[in-house]
């Protein structure tokens, strides 16, 4: 991992409880990422399904499938519109602020369509772990200021971020749906599941709380405390 996200992760603010969400599928009704393939990539999931093989690793992924989109960003971004955040998210966003918890976004996604589609609910000032894609005159360039070997196939090293907050909270809080969130899980207090990785912690016993939305996430919340 770069020194300058080293260091970012040595001054976290100090909280009673920190809440870490991924955002695909969890904060999004929708895979965005994998729209994102569907509609753009000529590519489509060949290389999503060669790492889902254990093939090339997310950021082999990332690279390769983006080669092959010929959208622009602008182009791009009108098709983000049809994506939604599951609207319990910002009410539990807004309740866990008055509470003074602290928030953020771990994601093995691109930071660029997360910040548009949060800027776009009017969500601000929420920190955002993912993989950077920049948009040049000759194509894209992607940069992995999360990545670390710990986690050699992913492009965010999660388990490595949450260790981070653990020092600076009494109380850590993960929410995740997808198989990047399978090693994050281990270091967590609280635990959200739903989709896919509800599916896997109940296939290995893992008794982590599976939810259907943010509303019955609230629900949840409030009955623990």
């Amino acid at each position: 991992m770069e020194k300058s996200s080293l260091e970012h992760l040595e001054h976290l603010r100090v909280s009673e409880i920190a809440v870490l969400c991924d955002f695909d599928g969890t904060i999004t009704t929708t895979e965005t990422l994998g729209f994102l393939f569907d509609k753009y990539a000529e590519a489509r999931y060949e290389y999503a399904r060669q790492w889902a093989r254990g093939e090339i690793d997310m950021r082999d992924e990332l690279r390769l499938t983006f080669n092959t989109v010929k959208a622009s960003q602008e182009e791009m971004e009108e098709g983000l519109n049809q994506i939604e955040i599951d609207p319990g998210f910002i009410e539990f966003l807004e309740f866990g602020r008055r509470k003074g918890y602290t928030f953020a976004i771990v994601s093995d996604g691109l930071e660029w369509y997360i910040k548009y589609l949060l800027n776009r609910y009017q969500i601000h000032s929420i920190l955002i772990y993912a993989n950077r894609i920049y948009f040049e005159p000759d194509g894209f360039r992607f940069e992995f200021p999360w990545f670390d070997e710990e986690t050699h196939r992913r492009g965010v090293c999660k388990p490595m971020i949450a260790r981070a907050y653990r020092k600076h909270c009494d109380t850590l809080v993960f929410v995740g749906d997808g198989r990047s969130d399978i090693e994050i899980i281990h270091e967590a207090d609280i635990v959200y599941s739903r989709g896919w990785l509800a599916g896997y912690c109940y296939a290995k016993g893992l008794g982590k709380d599976e939810f259907f939305d943010w509303y019955d996430l609230q629900e949840k919340w409030d009955h623990l405390h």
